[in-house]
């Protein structure tokens, strides 16, 4: 057998608990690890525990991990900045045949600079954002990446259209790949005893508690909600830098009997499974695997108009794109009252998103030539 292609993707952190996470276990869990040498390197460690993977795919050193102190934060941060190639140096070896760069915002750290490693951009949002003044330092990094990449990997439509939008030059090394999910295994795991049952009206959030995943204008659409369906609940599933201000405005706006933090879990599926519909109103998503698994699982979504909604909506079969707070509260009284549904041809629509599609043209992407990537 011809020697072992050495794989490396290099990203954020691989345990934060995210949808790249749990795409990029996916992923290595699926490829011919008889073909590939695979190696896993975060730049920063939390604490949600690594996404599976088979034995045999190494989970490098991180660069840094949260227990480090303040004075040491800031001297590995500026090491990472302005000597980047050292940085790199240090962490791994300089021997592979591809490099993934699997991110979505800043690089976590240069592609090598040998000519003959293949280089794969992987990004995860959509970026037109990067044009405004503010974003010019993420513009100019992700620049410097892209230049250097052999191939620059969209995971949606609207993700690919942001790319060509902010980086005409490079349309032509762009690829659509959309994510793959593990159906047979998703669906399995929503059969598990749930750790709590939910209220009949209720809406499911899955995601981090952040700005950029806008949970805390799920609050705002959710209180003016409820004041016109007064039995409506609503549940945060995931943990985040906003957790403390959202538990604050819930006591303020007295709704501590219908809005619910469960935190992060592992398993979200058995209790998605049990909403009436998942609300998702982030800023910026690439490809959002929780309104894959909503569908999945017969749950219609409202989402904001990020990566994947146009596509996972299908013209309002199994969800709705909305732009203002008033067409949110408008779909989600539509759904819990019955008067909207989600088609039932879901299940049938969903496998288009299979992993074995996603893991044939990764195959043909990892398996081409240099003059064929050009």
């Amino acid at each position: 057998m011809a020697d072992k292609k050495k794989v490396l993707f290099f990203m954020w952190s691989f345990s934060l608990g995210g949808g790249a996470e749990k795409i990029l276990s996916t992923i290595v869990s699926n490829l011919d690890l008889d073909k590939y040498q695979i190696d896993i390197l975060e730049m920063e460690h939390f604490d949600k525990g690594y996404e599976a993977v088979p034995e045999g795919v190494r989970i490098l050193k991180p660069y840094k991990k949260k227990k480090y102190g303040r004075l040491v934060e800031a001297i590995l941060w500026r090491l990472r900045i302005y000597f980047p190639y050292l940085v790199r140096k240090w962490l791994i070896k300089d021997n592979y045949d591809i490099e993934v760069s699997f991110t979505i915002m800043n690089p976590a750290f240069p592609f090598s600079k040998r000519k003959e490693v293949k280089k794969i951009a992987w990004i995860h949002g959509s970026i037109e954002a990067f044009l405004e003044e503010n974003q010019a330092h993420y513009r100019n990094n992700h620049f410097k990446q892209l230049s250097s990449a052999d191939k620059i990997i969209a995971i949606s439509k609207k993700t690919r259209e942001s790319i060509e939008t902010v980086y005409p030059m490079f349309k032509n090394k762009i690829q659509t790949i959309y994510n793959g999910y593990d159906f047979t295994s998703l669906l399995e795991k929503s059969q598990e005893v749930a750790p709590v049952t939910l209220e009949q009206n209720s809406i499911c959030v899955i995601g981090r508690l952040e700005d950029l995943k806008g949970t805390d204008r799920v609050l705002e659409v959710f209180n003016t909600l409820q004041q016109e369906l007064p039995d409506v609940h609503l549940y945060y599933i995931g943990s985040g830098e906003q957790e403390k201000f959202l538990k604050e405005e819930v006591e303020r706006l007295q709704l501590q009997n219908k809005v619910h933090f469960l935190g992060y879990q592992k398993n979200p599926y058995s209790i998605l499974k049990q909403a009436k519909v998942l609300l998702s109103l982030s800023k910026q998503e690439g490809f959002s695997g929780a309104v894959v698994e909503a569908v999945t699982l017969g749950i219609p979504f409202v989402s904001s108009n990020v990566g994947g909604s146009e596509e996972l909506s299908a013209e309002g079969q199994f969800g709705e794109v909305i732009e203002s707070n008033q067409e949110a509260i408008n779909a989600l009284k539509g759904y819990i009252s019955g008067d909207k549904r989600i088609s039932e041809s879901y299940s049938k629509f969903i496998k288009i998103f299979t992993v074995e599609k996603q893991l044939q043209q990764i195959e043909d992407l990892f398996q081409s030539s240099k003059e064929e990537r050009s």
